[in-house]
Formats: C-alpha cells, sequence, structure tokens
C-alpha cells in the first residue's frame, strides 16, 4: 500500500487463554491514542486488567468500544479452532479515512464512499502452551507463570504503541469531525500475510447480492 505508515509489535507470546485479554488491552489502548477529533474532548477511562496485571486506558466511543471487543474475542476463538494446531497468527488494525466515489452504477455493489488506509498496526501473536502436571500445586504455578509472561508481554507491547503513536503523527489526515477517533478495519492474517476469513458470510448476504447483480441494467 502507497502512503500507509506500518507498525509491527514485536510478537506475543502468550497462552491461548491470554489471547483475548491481551488483544482487547492493546486495541484499546491504540483507539486512544488516535483519538484526536470529535466535537468534544475524548474522556477515556482507565480500566483495571481482571486477567493480567495491568491497567489501560478505553474509549468513551461506546461503537468504538462494541467493535474492540467483538474482534479481540474473534481472533482469541480462532486459536482455539482453525489455528489450534499452528498457535501463530496477528491481527491487522487499519486506520482510514474516506472519500466518496464518482458516481457509477458499481457503486451498488462497492459503495459510494472509498477507503484510504493511512496507517497500520500489526500484532503478531504466538501460543506459549501451558504445561500440565499431575500435582495440582505444580498447575496453579504454571498458571500463575503464564499470566506473569503474558502481562509483561502486554505491557512491553502498550509501550510500544505509545511510542510509535506519540512520536509518528505527520502522516495523519485531519482529525475527524464526527467521532474522536478515526476509523477503523480489523482483520486476521497468518505470519505470513495470508488473511483469515473473519467469519462466515451474514446469513442472506449471498442471495441480496444475486438479486443485486440481476436488477443492474445492461451496459452494452
Amino acid at each position: 500500500m502507497l502512503n500507509v505508515e506500518e507498525f509491527v509489535c514485536p510478537e506475543l507470546h502468550v497462552a491461548t487463554c491470554h489471547v483475548k485479554e491481551a488483544m482487547r488491552t492493546v486495541l484499546h489502548t491504540l483507539v486512544v491514542c488516535r483519538s484526536i477529533g470529535g466535537h468534544r474532548p475524548l474522556e477515556p477511562r482507565p480500566v483495571s486488567s481482571e486477567v493480567l496485571d495491568l491497567t489501560y486506558m478505553k474509549t468513551d466511543e461506546p461503537e468504538f468500544e462494541q467493535e474492540v471487543e467483538t474482534r479481540a474475542r474473534e481472533f482469541s476463538e480462532l486459536f482455539e479452532g482453525n489455528l489450534a494446531n499452528t498457535g501463530r497468527a496477528q491481527l491487522v488494525l487499519s486506520f482510514y479515512t474516506t472519500k466518496s466515489r464518482k458516481q457509477s452504477i458499481w457503486n451498488i455493489l462497492v459503495g459510494s464512499d472509498e477507503k484510504i488506509v493511512f496507517e497500520q498496526w500489526r500484532f503478531p501473536v504466538v501460543i506459549q502452551p501451558m504445561r500440565r502436571w499431575p500435582n495440582p500445586a505444580d498447575n496453579l504455578r504454571e498458571e500463575a507463570n503464564s499470566q506473569v509472561l503474558a502481562s509483561q508481554q502486554t505491557q512491553q507491547a502498550l509501550q510500544f504503541i505509545i511510542g510509535k503513536a506519540n512520536t509518528k503523527v505527520d502522516h495523519l489526515p485531519p482529525p475527524p469531525q464526527m467521532h474522536a477517533a478515526y476509523k477503523f478495519d480489523i482483520a486476521y492474517a497468518s505470519l505470513d500475510g495470508r488473511s483469515l476469513a473473519r467469519g462466515m458470510l451474514p446469513q442472506g448476504f449471498g442471495s441480496s447480492l444475486s438479486q443485486t447483480m440481476k436488477h443492474i441494467p445492461y451496459i452494452a
């Protein structure tokens, strides 16, 4: 992509049970760091993680908060399903602006607005399996060590985000008007960049698309 500022966070090595909380933490922090617009001052709130030993900031914009929560959960579920064997993937967040496309019949399919990505963040995750012991006390010790490691890894990711977001600002477009944060998309990919499906298409999507195609006038 041309004119896109890209950031690749150091790999996070965490247990499967800590993926959702780690991603929730880094995504909320990133959205807050890129919340510089809107009609009112942003009022982020500090949140103490219920799983990791750290505190992070959350946006006060409900639609963005819900998007982050949903994508963090979906990403963690990949490691419990399709990626259970490989245990390696990355979450990709892309900030973008929009501009109106020229009027065309094809806008029925692609939409009237064009997305222009100006910044992309990649968060590679490698699952760190927890060993299981016959002694329950040893298992508790293993879980505690895993939690400490996840907290340290996530804290380092937060420092990376804050450091990069504060020093790399020249490429940012004018602040958004309707929201504090820039709009963003979140996708999932393998570590070599191949896209991973974010889920099945909504029910009825295929048939509605077919109906739309039927009603597009023939262009000689």
